[in-house]
C-alpha cells in the first residue's frame, strides 16, 4: 500500500462538515408515529387501501367461477 492510499477505517470527515448537521441528517430517518386509518384523509385511505390489493396477473376472475351445481344444465342431463 502506498503512502497516499489510506484505508477507509482512518479517513477523517471534512472539517466543512459540522457534526451538528450529521445529526439532523439522521432525524430524517425517524419512524413517522402512527396515525389510525378512520383518522387520516379520505385520500391516505385510498392510497392505502390501493397498496394493499394485488392484481389478478391479467386473468378475468369472472371466467374462473365454478358453475352452479343448483343450475339447470342440458348436457347434464341424459336423453
Amino acid at each position: 500500500m502506498s503512502d497516499n492510499e489510506k484505508p477507509i477505517d482512518d479517513v477523517k470527515p471534512d472539517d466543512n462538515e459540522n457534526p451538528i448537521d450529521s445529526k439532523k441528517k439522521d432525524d430524517s430517518n425517524k419512524k413517522q408515529p402512527f396515525i389510525p386509518l378512520d383518522k387520516q384523509s379520505k385520500h391516505r385511505q385510498k392510497e392505502f387501501h390501493a397498496s394493499q390489493r394485488g392484481s389478478w396477473g391479467g386473468i378475468n376472475p369472472v371466467t374462473r367461477k365454478p358453475p352452479n351445481p343448483k343450475a339447470y344444465n342440458r348436457r347434464k342431463t341424459g336423453r
